[in-house]
């Protein structure tokens, strides 16, 4: 199985995929049958099957991802937008230079791991897997994704050094896709679409996102690892 760092290295949308995605219409909102990238869902099977090793002094805590999003923007004209996107360039002022690869962004969602694409920050592709959902040492999934933070970075002393690393898993984990959580549509000027004003969507199928305000992006970027029986 390959592993994590050189399934994101490697990453690219196939022209097919990015077509699909640029003139998906849904015309049947969140209910009828979404296209599912397969270059997500691949990352997200190895992401999923592995975990993070967390040392800090003589203790080791294994935190495994266990519901992931993906979040892509391509900042070039005319190319795949998701407004939600944190790290992307502002509409004026400067862009935001790109990430390393692998990098662990913090903001007010949780963590991501970044795997943005490009050379120059005006046509970069902004692309990230946020963990939604975890496990630690083996014990029931967390959906507090912010809970992170703690799971990886608390706890330990700058004195006696702590470390955090990826660890691959041996097998392609089982994974069922979903909208992400609570992530509004954006309209053509970049505005959430309000529920209130947008009706029309709702009959043809369209869902609200959990706080009921807003239509939910009916992208199927979430990724989550099925139970085993």
């Amino acid at each position: 199985m390959q592993n994590l760092k050189e399934t994101l290295e490697s990453f690219s949308l196939s022209e097919d995929t990015r077509r699909k995605i640029l003139n998906e219409d849904h015309p049947f909102g969140n209910q009828g049958t979404p296209f599912i990238p397969s270059e997500f869902k691949e990352i997200a099977q190895i992401a999923l099957a592995g975990h993070f090793l967390v040392t800090a002094g003589v203790q080791q805590v294994t935190v495994q991802p266990t519901c992931v999003e993906f979040y892509y923007h391509e900042e070039a004209e005319g190319g795949i937008k998701d407004p939600i996107v944190y790290h992307r360039n502002p509409k004026s002022g400067s862009p935001k230079s790109i990430f390393k690869l692998g990098i662990l962004h913090n903001h007010v969602s949780g963590i991501d791991i970044t795997f943005e694409k490009g050379t120059h920050p005006e046509d970069a592709i902004r692309a990230s897997l946020l963990i939604r959902e975890f496990s630690v040492d083996g014990n029931p999934p967390d959906s507090r994704s912010t809970l992170l933070y703690d799971m990886l970075y608390s706890q330990a002393s700058i004195f006696d050094g702590f470390s955090i690393k990826w660890v691959d898993g041996e097998e392609k984990a089982e994974v069922e896709a979903d909208v992400r959580k609570n992530v509004a549509k954006y309209d053509e000027n970049g505005q959430k679409m309000q529920a209130k004003e947008h009706q029309d969507l709702l009959d043809k199928g369209f869902t609200l996102t959990k706080d009921r305000k807003h239509i939910q992006d009916p992208r199927p970027w979430q990724f989550k690892k099925k139970k085993l029986c």
